[in-house]
């Protein structure tokens, strides 16, 4: 049972974001409450968390499948060479300042950051109500809770609009002249975001009791404030904050990778000790409400995930995992086959935590082996799906009978983990020359998948195995922007991928990489629950080309490559109906 909901989402309060073009916000309603009059304690401010907290849930924010297919993550649905055509906008770069992609998200951010704003203000109006230091402490943390909301939502905000300059709502907007704000220039945007990120650092805890499981958290803020910094190449603020999570050097944080594979991406894995911050969905309350309404609190990702529309995996990722080599001298690579005895698994654990792959026989999805459940064709479904925001440990899906919609899932979806902390604190590493220690933090996560593992030996490992290369910064680098860091992160967190490859400025030379790629579909055996031997298609770029009947996968990012434009695609435009109906907005 998810706690948050339980203590927030059955309270009615519902607040609606109205858009700047609303005519009735030049009116007073005698029967609305204002910020001023509604807001009479902490109860009522809670209630107001709970709303905030709720805002976040709205998928718009994400946009998983869309943001798969913008970059190098998602093939676009059922077809080849062709995919859903209502997703080819995404895929080859095609949207416009009028799409869904660009205009739901904007109205999903700035809604959160509206009821972040009214708990703030209701705050500020009680403040002086409070003198025991109890209540001041419950005080402190709500309005540090409601500023890392609207601090994340202002960050996500200046990540992906208009080069980052955007709206900064700072207050209540009470009619319509105070809707219509003018944009603000990147870098105050920036300013104001940290403030209150750094606000919600100094003032939330590390964690709470059961019941307030899955609020916001000092590490949440610490972990955004690091990312703030990276996106700016200030390398040294963002190592502090990143140490700080790592090594616990302000505060207890209490995180570790996790090692028990049957929960880290399963729906028994919510609220892991790797997990920072993640949206907490439920199916244990409101039947009512569909999972297609923005106000749901179950997710609808296990559906959008795996459905004919796409996200499908893209060639070259299902090659990547598939060729990032087992430790051969770990145990955990092995299992028990009937007739071979002790046999090598057919897919590394990583791929097999994270993806449905036709060659994975050995772990079960549903109910039955991986590679068997999940269907394939060269010029239908692909090769793959991804496999983190299903309930795969189910014996059975989630079943077009719920009441929610069909596949509706109380699954949580996370947005900071502590495994992305490593990666980027290895980042910095490299970027300021100490290859050494960067090289320690990714093997940390490659010998949690049992993978063999980088650089010289080190006694930290010294019964794995190590592939004995010199990394030099340059070659570390490109192994984490190309291998480790999409191969960890895919289809995880806000924006990732896209804002990783523009940042190194690789965007460009990516897809015309992997527009030049070629893979070949070939048929595979593999044993299905009963233990039978069925036929499946793989793809993978180490077929031999010279024999007969391979299919060639050579197109994935053709039309990619040569669309990208950074002037048009680096950042998303600002949403048309903002633009039209904000006269503060100059062209």
């Amino acid at each position: 049972m998810k706690n948050l909901k339980i203590n927030y989402i059955l309270i009615a309060l519902v607040t609606v974001f109205l858009c700047s073009c609303e005519e009735k916000l030049d009116l007073t309603n005698p029967n609305e409450l204002s910020t001023g009059s509604f807001w009479k304690n902490l109860i009522d401010t809670q209630k107001g968390l709970a709303a905030s907290y709720q805002a976040l849930l709205d998928h718009d924010i994400l946009q998983l499948e869309a943001e798969a297919m913008k970059t190098d993550e998602g093939w676009p649905g059922w077809g080849r060479p062709l995919g859903v055509v209502w997703r080819l906008p995404y895929y080859d770069l095609n949207y416009s300042n009028a799409d869904s992609y660009v205009e739901q998200r904007w109205v999903a951010m700035y809604r959160a950051i509206f009821r972040a704003n009214q708990v703030i203000e209701g705050l500020e109006n009680i403040e002086a109500n409070y003198t025991d230091e109890e209540d001041i402490a419950i005080w402190t943390n709500q309005m540090a809770e409601a500023r890392f909301i609207r601090g994340l939502m202002h960050f996500y905000l200046h990540t992906t609009y208009n080069n980052g300059s955007v709206i900064i709502r700072d207050f209540v907007p009470a009619n319509r002249e105070e809707f219509n704000t003018a944009l603000s220039p990147a870098n105050e945007v920036q300013d104001f975001f940290r403030k209150d990120l750094e606000y919600a650092y100094n003032n939330l805890p590390t964690s709470y009791d059961k019941a307030g499981t899955g609020r916001a958290t000092r590490g949440a803020a610490a972990v955004n404030l690091g990312k703030s910094y990276l996106f700016d190449k200030d390398y040294a603020n963002a190592m502090t904050y990143f140490n700080d999570i790592i090594n616990n050097v302000t505060a207890d944080y209490n995180y570790s990778l996790v090692y028990d594979l049957d929960i880290l991406f399963t729906s028994k894995g919510d609220f892991t000790k790797e997990s920072i911050f993640e949206l907490n969905y439920t199916l244990d309350h409101r039947e009512d409400i569909s999972v297609w309404w923005d106000e749901a609190i179950s997710n609808r990702y296990a559906l959008l995930t795996v459905n004919s529309e796409g996200p499908i995996l893209p060639a070259w990722l299902i090659d990547t995992f598939k060729k990032d080599e087992m430790d051969s001298l770990d145990d955990r690579n092995y299992y028990e086959d009937p007739d071979d005895g002790r046999t090598l698994r057919p897919v590394n654990l990583r791929a097999s935590s994270f993806l449905f792959l036709p060659d994975d026989d050995v772990s079960l999805s549903y109910g039955q082996t991986t590679g068997a459940w999940v269907a394939t064709a060269a010029d239908g479904w692909g090769f793959g799906r991804y496999k983190k925001y299903t309930n795969y440990d189910l014996n059975e899906d989630e079943g077009a009978s719920n009441p929610r919609g069909s596949r509706a899932s109380g699954k949580n979806v996370i947005l900071d983990r502590l495994a992305n902390v490593y990666l980027m604190q290895a980042e910095c590493m490299i970027k300021t020359g100490d290859v050494t220690e960067a090289l320690e933090l990714i093997n940390a996560l490659r010998h949690r998948w049992a993978l063999v593992l980088l650089g010289p030996v080190n006694p930290r490992w010294s019964s794995s195995t190590f592939d004995n290369i010199t990394y030099t910064e340059e070659s570390l680098m490109e192994h984490l922007m190309f291998k480790e860091k999409p191969l960890e992160m895919c289809l995880e967190g806000f924006q990732t991928r896209w804002t990783d490859l523009r940042r190194w400025g690789v965007i460009k030379s990516n897809f015309d990489r992997l527009a030049s790629e070629t893979y070949y579909v070939s048929t595979i055996s593999i044993k299905n629950v009963n233990g039978d031997d069925v036929n499946q298609i793989t793809v993978g770029s180490e077929v031999d080309p010279t024999a007969t009947g391979l299919k060639i996968i050579d197109y994935e990012y053709d039309q990619k490559a040569q669309n990208y434009n950074p002037a048009s695609h680096d950042y998303v435009p600002l949403p048309l109906a903002e633009v039209v109906a904000n006269p503060s907005i100059s062209e």
